[in-house]
């Protein structure tokens, strides 16, 4: 007991010890959470004797699984970890499908499809709805879908009115939902809502599993939707021991469908729940602490916490402004070389973090001129890649031929002659007998509108198929499997033959696919199988898991790859979304574009936004400040161009809630933006030694920001026909201000604002 607990605070052996009923662990940021909720599995195991197969502990990314399966294994040893139950939610809910695959009207063999699949097969569905796909707007129709799902709702729960969007976005979600059970497939949304539907509509399953898992554990609750939280309380209805570790001020992804209201409104739902507050965080300095507190305290609707740290106060926090986001770009790049000449922080210790990915370009162009080694962080990145797509196709194809979307990507990848026409009465055929593409394959000579050339295609195409399928179903791994495709296919052949050197990028990747298979069967082969323990009577604690072939089994795990599984770049700067930087830390980090309707988004900022848009924003930017452990440079730039215009806009209002001396001012911070009201910056110039305001610019005249004004005298710009210059005067407000601007080849001329760039 003592080795458990020797390293852990009062409240940290307040939430392992608990003894029973539910607990809720509000774990700021840098707590020690991932120490908590495997300490208190140790705990469970060899302090109170719980089997480990009847303990459940679900996250929300691959890697935060991985860490946690890998303390655990050194808490308890590989035996018993491996009979414990440690997954994201959607990696176990496809393992509990495929367990009870006929209760939920399955066959154990399905596909999950990915968002371009899905975004295929909603345009199919337009067609089947009798829309036209071509006038549809098929990615709106998916969004509608995804959150029909995320809210726990299938098609017949859908709420329908006399609206005509509505009723059109239930017929496509119906029809979607019907091609979706025909291809043996399921979407992303489909895991969860699928075993939620099985739970509420079989009760001998509900029971089995609330029976087997005594001990339930969730990692980030806060990012939980409907779906999500409707699954918990099915499987660990109120009074069970159920513990939810997780931090409001952390919920940022409401796009995404996450309810803050689950964490706030859990002591309610389960009445009695423990709370325990973890508020000593190991990770940053308390400058940077209580700059994140003064920002987040402003969110009316949060659960009352401080972090705190026993650590120096550190660096005051560095505010720096510049003239446009080329030239912000470009005093990042000098800091981050500055620390690493100075010997404070190397590459990979620094980060970069933007609200919105349009912001990225002129970053990692002035990187890349600059000579700053950096790592732009997305987690789907290869897999998204159209080579590696085509290849996942036939992949899938190998495992479930049924797979219409999987069949109509590569239907003619490489070229092999089957054009859009030969494609379109195919799946007309398929439709007018119900079946799926690759079965209307069989009888191509009986579609009357296709010639002997097309109908030959298609039989060798069908042939292709058979000779892969086949091979599928006796791979002794995937990497035979992908092998065996890449030759019978052509697809390796086709890119090195064409020559460019774009196309042998693609033959690379398709190499390094085979990488990844390579790894993956390895880790296969190296992993210990779980012994199924003695049948225990009345109780089912056989293994959960089903022996699945190696090609299915790759195609799920890469399948289940998300964006915040991203692996950060070793001596490379980190750069990313806001978004993304959740669950990473860094020595360094520099958020840019702190200025109004840029962070916080526009969305957040119009007079008729939803409060909870400004809440999550602000969440957003404490996730961000909370990122860094001794560095925080927040930076904005006061002329900058967005979508194609130039825009003037006044700095955040979160710099205004941070109290001026963290940042080592001796005057006012920028206040937060007023309607009609500008506001004003002033600049100081500072030497090393001197002990004013710790602000940086590179620019020497005064400027008043407002959101569609300013005093841009002095600014230098650029014009597409006159080229550079520097502005005069200005008369007028935003993109349509009349700027009189003294061009270097040309002269004086008076420009429209919108047609004119920064630099």
């Amino acid at each position: 007991m003592s080795e458990l607990l020797k390293d852990m605070n009062e409240p940290q052996v307040q939430a392992v010890l608990h003894e029973k009923g539910p607990l809720l662990v509000l774990a700021g940021a840098g707590s020690g959470k991932t120490r908590v909720i495997t300490r208190r599995i140790a705990h469970l195991v060899q302090e109170r004797k719980v089997p480990p197969w009847r303990i459940l502990a679900v996250t929300f990314t691959n890697k935060a699984a991985k860490e946690m399966r890998e303390r655990l294994v050194k808490l308890l040893g590989e035996e018993a970890a491996r009979e414990l139950t440690v997954s994201t939610f959607h990696a176990s809910a496809a393992m509990f499908l495929r367990r009870e695959a006929q209760a939920a009207g399955l066959e154990p063999s399905f596909v999950i499809y990915d968002d371009g699949d899905q975004l295929q097969m909603v345009r199919r569905a337009l067609r089947e709805a009798g829309m036209d796909p071509a006038g549809a707007n098929a990615r709106e129709y998916l969004s509608r879908i995804d959150a029909e799902k995320n809210a726990g709702r299938l098609p017949e729960q859908m709420p329908v009115g006399d609206n005509i969007r509505d009723k059109m976005a239930h017929r496509v979600y119906t029809e979607y939902q019907r091609l979706l059970r025909a291809a043996n497939a399921v979407d992303f949304g489909d895991l969860l809502l699928l075993w939620v539907n099985t739970l509420k509509t079989h009760p001998e399953v509900r029971v089995k599993y609330q029976r087997r898992f005594q001990h339930v554990l969730v990692d980030e609750f806060q990012d939980t939707n409907p779906v999500q939280y409707q699954l918990l309380r099915l499987m660990a209805p109120p009074a069970s021991n159920l513990v939810v570790v997780g931090d409001d001020d952390q919920s940022i992804y409401r796009w995404r469908g996450a309810a803050v209201d689950n964490i706030l409104g859990f002591p309610k739902d389960y009445e009695g729940a423990v709370v325990v507050k973890l508020e000593q965080n190991y990770r940053s300095d308390q400058t940077i602490l209580e700059a994140a507190h003064a920002v987040i305290a402003n969110n009316r609707r949060r659960m009352d916490k401080k972090l705190w740290s026993t650590r120096a106060k550190g660096e005051p926090l560095t505010l720096m402004i510049n003239r446009d986001e080329r030239q912000e770009a470009q005093d990042v790049a000098a800091r981050i070389h500055q620390l690493r000449r100075d010997g404070i922080v190397d590459y990979d210790g620094c980060a970069v973090f933007y609200r919105t990915n349009a912001q990225s370009r002129v970053l990692e162009e002035t990187f890349r001129l600059s000579r700053v080694p950096y790592q732009l962080v997305s987690g789907r990145s290869f897999y998204d890649r159209a080579e590696i797509r085509d290849a996942s196709s036939y992949l899938r194809l190998m495992v479930n031929p049924k797979s219409d979307a999987d069949l109509s990507r590569v239907i003619n990848t490489p070229p092999r002659g089957i054009g859009d026409t030969t494609e379109e009465r195919l799946a007309n055929e398929a439709r007018a007998q119900g079946v799926s593409l690759f079965d209307a394959l069989e009888w191509p000579e009986r579609i009357p509108s296709l010639n002997s050339g097309a109908v030959k295609r298609l039989i060798g195409f069908r042939q292709l198929l058979d000779r892969l399928v086949a091979f599928g179903k006796t791979a002794p791994d995937a990497t035979s499997a992908a092998d065996f495709m890449l030759r019978e296919t052509g697809l390796l052949v086709s890119h090195q033959a064409e020559g460019s050197v774009e196309s042998q990028t693609r033959a690379e990747n398709l190499a390094e696919l085979l990488t990844a298979t390579k790894e993956f069967d390895k880790a296969r082969a190296e992993a210990k199988p779980v012994v199924a323990p003695a049948p225990i009577e009345g109780e089912d604690n056989a293994p959960l898991a089903i022996e699945v072939p190696a090609l299915q089994a790759f195609l799920e795990q890469i399948s289940l790859v998300g964006e915040a599984d991203a692996e950060v770049g070793e001596g490379k700067v980190s750069v990313m979304t806001l978004h993304a930087a959740k669950g990473l830390e860094f020595d360094a980090v520099f958020l840019t574009g702190m200025e109004e309707d840029m962070f916080p988004h526009k969305r957040a900022t119009q007079p008729d936004s939803d409060p909870e848009e400004m809440s999550e924003e602000r969440r957003l930017c404490y996730v961000g400040f909370t990122r860094a452990r001794r560095r925080l440079y927040v930076s904005l730039a006061t002329s900058r161009v967005q979508f194609g215009e130039l825009k003037f806009n006044p700095p955040s209002r979160f710099l205004a809630e941070v109290p001026k001396e963290l940042f080592g001012f001796s005057e006012e911070l920028p206040a937060a933006p007023r309607v009609a009201q500008p506001v004003r910056v002033r600049r100081r110039y500072r030497d090393d030694d001197d002990d004013g305001p710790r602000v940086d610019h590179s620019f020497d005249q005064s400027a008043e920001l407002a959101q569609h004004a300013g005093d841009v005298k002095g600014l230098r710009v650029t014009h597409s026909q006159f080229g550079r210059g520097v502005v005069l005067d200005a008369r007028g407000q935003g993109p349509t201000a009349k700027l009189l601007v003294r061009f270097e080849t040309v002269g004086e001329k008076t420009v429209v604002a919108k047609f004119l760039t920064p630099g």
